[in-house]
């Protein structure tokens, strides 16, 4: 058997980022994917464009994830589920770093502040959230987990 026949297959990356944007609009406070604010922004691939995910990998075996997001109002006011489905900030799901890169060069988790009203939500939440999603997602499709997942918040409606 060959090393290629012995590993198993991970998908393109049109379809890797149809699957992180699929997660990513599974998170209640995500309104949709934004192509971004001054140019045209996602992953393209044979007559199909996937708008608001980047893929890019610096070396073979890496992966880094840039997303843009609009936000609901709502969600950011009132807290719109949002802390739901193990999402909540305390918590690392899946075993996944926060921000990519190894568990072993992240800092360790300091406590935040509360907002004014413990029932908004953070950006910072939010954006872990997003990591969780995509990190999920890609695991799911067979991909090791991303390097670096940088989330842009283009707009809130």
């Amino acid at each position: 058997m060959t090393e290629q026949q012995a590993t198993p297959t991970s998908l393109d990356d049109l379809s890797l980022a149809r699957a992180v944007a699929e997660a990513v609009c599974q998170i209640p406070a995500v309104l949709e994917l934004s192509a971004g604010r001054f140019a045209r922004e996602g992953t393209y691939g044979p007559g199909e464009f996937v708008r608001g995910v980047v893929l890019q990998r610096p070396t073979p075996d890496s992966l880094e994830v840039d997303v843009r997001v609009v936000l609901a109002e709502q969600a950011l006011r009132g807290g719109l589920a949002a802390r739901r489905d193990g999402y909540h900030s305390n918590s690392n799901s899946g075993g996944f770093p926060r921000s990519g890169g190894s568990a072993s060069t992240q800092p360790q988790q300091r406590p935040r502040a509360r907002s004014a009203s413990s029932n908004q939500l953070s950006l910072l939440d939010l954006s872990e959230q997003i990591r969780i999603a995509i990190q999920r997602a890609l695991v799911q499709a067979g991909q090791q987990p991303a390097r670096t997942i940088n989330v842009f918040f283009d707009d809130v409606r």
